[in-house]
């Protein structure tokens, strides 16, 4: 009796652990979304779904016959509604786990808001928070997902790579996942800023073979300045170089290339090799107060002009104009949001409410009207530690 109670309970303890695979999705009845496309359609949201072709992707299956995705749309008047309803036109399940991007229209962005679709996203337990949030500028979000092109035969992925790499490498584009932009969106003293993408050419043929068969596509991605959110409506763009000013500030630049005219004519270019940004913030007398402190290492690039790089009074010289270049940088970006915008998208709410949370609690509803007066004060260092291969350029040799 005692041994057939002992297996009653030890299979009554192990038969929930034994439930197998009660959730599994087979992968012939699923459609792989990789980008995510939102627009305005009347009172309604217009959902694209970028989705994969096995067949045009596999090796195996030799592919090449037709486009490596397809594309379904719905519109609803909320997100999952347009996603269910998608099953309309696609003889798959549409699976949300592998979302790359996830591109906004302007007029979406614009007139709705952006908040409940990436709250709806981040509530959706099957869908990742780390794909890339772009905005359409000046087009839709189905039109930018229609576009083939080369060398990435998945836009979406060439979206995200590209980016991904942009970010990295150049100045004045960053990175925004779902999970940062909900926490800029609610998060007290900063306000949203994403990167925006454009198509390029002619989209006549975008979404044909047509556009990725000759050397040069016809229309193509680029990605284009920072979009500036007030809460989660778009209300402007920022230039590239306020968009360069904007990343410094807040720590986003990486290594990035720019150059400086010479004082006698030509100019020198400059390789960003690593960048750090200090902010902190202090209340004097009842007037918020915010230190920027960048230390910057970079490398001359190439020398245009006739400038004794060897000598060590010139590099000097130079790293002062780069550190004055700097400071124009964010200043100018710092002075076109406070007179344009009037927004905090730089996060010195933030700096100020960790340096004083009960200050800033007074002010946090004002903190708008305190932003256009902010005093902000600038310490930039810049080392110039190699340059190059070459010491001084040939340059007034071959003049001669």
């Amino acid at each position: 009796m005692n041994k057939c109670l002992q297996l009653i309970l030890s299979v009554a303890v192990l038969l929930p652990l034994l439930t197998g695979c009660w959730d599994r999705q087979e992968l012939n009845e699923l459609g792989i979304m990789l980008g995510l496309g939102v627009d305005k359609d009347g009172e309604m949201i217009k959902v694209t779904a970028q989705v994969v072709v096995p067949n045009e992707v596999s090796s195996k299956s030799g592919g090449g016959k037709g486009t490596p995705v397809t594309q379904y749309q719905a519109s609803a008047p909320t997100l999952f509604e347009a996603m269910q309803k998608l099953t309309q036109s696609s003889p798959r399940r549409i699976f949300m786990a592998h979302i790359r991007v996830m591109v906004i229209g302007e007029e979406y962005a614009r007139k709705v808001g952006i908040y409940d679709v990436t709250e709806a996203l981040m509530r959706e337990p099957t869908v990742r928070p780390d794909y890339y949030v772009m905005v359409a500028r000046n087009t839709t979000a189905a039109k930018v997902l229609d576009v083939l092109t080369p060398l990435e035969n998945l836009p979406a992925e060439k979206l995200f790579n590209s980016l991904d790499v942009s970010s990295k490498i150049w100045s004045p584009t960053t990175t925004v996942t779902g999970d940062q932009l909900m926490e800029y969106m609610i998060a007290p003293g900063i306000q949203p800023v994403i990167t925006g993408v454009e198509i390029v050419g002619p989209q006549e043929k975008s979404g044909s073979k047509d556009n990725i068969s000759t050397i040069h596509s016809p229309a193509s991605l680029n990605s284009t300045g920072l979009s500036v959110f007030k809460k989660d409506k778009l209300i402007g763009w920022l230039t590239e170089d306020e968009s360069k000013g904007y990343n410094y500030i807040r720590n986003n630049v990486k290594s990035t290339i720019g150059h400086l005219p010479c004082r006698k004519g030509g100019n020198v270019t400059f390789k960003t090799l690593r960048t750090t940004t200090k902010r902190k913030a202090k209340v004097v007398a009842g007037h918020p107060v915010i230190s920027i402190k960048i230390k910057s290492v970079s490398s001359i690039g190439a020398v245009e002009c006739g400038i004794k790089i060897g000598s060590m009074d010139v590099l000097k010289e130079l790293e002062r104009d780069s550190e004055e270049r700097l400071v124009d940088l964010m200043q100018e970006s710092v002075k076109s949001v406070q007179r344009k915008f009037h927004v905090d998208i730089f996060g010195f709410g933030q700096e100020v409410y960790h340096a004083d949370p009960a200050f800033f609690k007074k002010v946090e509803k004002d903190w708008d009207s305190y932003l256009e007066n902010l005093d902000v004060h600038y310490d930039v260092n810049v080392q110039i530690k190699r340059v190059g291969t070459l010491d001084d350029s040939f340059k007034d040799e071959l003049r001669e």
